[in-house]
């Protein structure tokens, strides 16, 4: 039984190329007029944008991260929870153990905010520069 082909990989072997390098191309020239519509926005724009697109890839590796190492290979084990009339310090460092260790969702969550905080930052800090730091060098 003979697969069906799409329209677009039927053109792509009529031209001579793959489908692979037709993809390619589109993924290229779409990163490309992004590039340039975003070098067209105000500083904050830019930054809410680029901090968007970092918050989602964080997630997707923290969650991925998270799926990996949840089986307990975090070099951080979530300590036993302290009693109930422990002292406020106590509960604190509970809650800072808490957040270096945990499920997908939970990495996906911290990844997220610092991945997103770290690109917001960047973006920031190279329009007030007015380039990477390693080219103004």
């Amino acid at each position: 039984m003979a697969m069906a082909s799409s329209s677009s990989a039927s053109a792509a072997a009529a031209r001579g190329g793959s489908l692979v390098e037709e993809w390619s191309g589109r993924v290229k020239a779409l990163e490309a007029g992004f590039r340039k519509w975003m070098a067209e926005q105000p500083t904050h724009i830019e930054a809410a944008v680029t901090t968007a697109v970092g918050a989602v890839q964080g997630a997707a590796l923290g969650g991925l991260m998270g799926t990996l190492t949840a089986d307990g290979g975090s070099p951080f084990p979530t300590p036993p929870p302290p009693p109930p009339n422990a002292n406020p310090q106590a509960m604190a460092s509970f809650k800072q153990a808490q957040a270096l260790a945990g499920g997908p969702l939970v990495q996906a969550r911290n990844f997220a905010v610092m991945t997103g905080a770290n690109a917001g930052i960047s973006c920031v800090m190279r329009r007030i520069r007015g380039g990477e730091d390693i080219q103004g060098r």
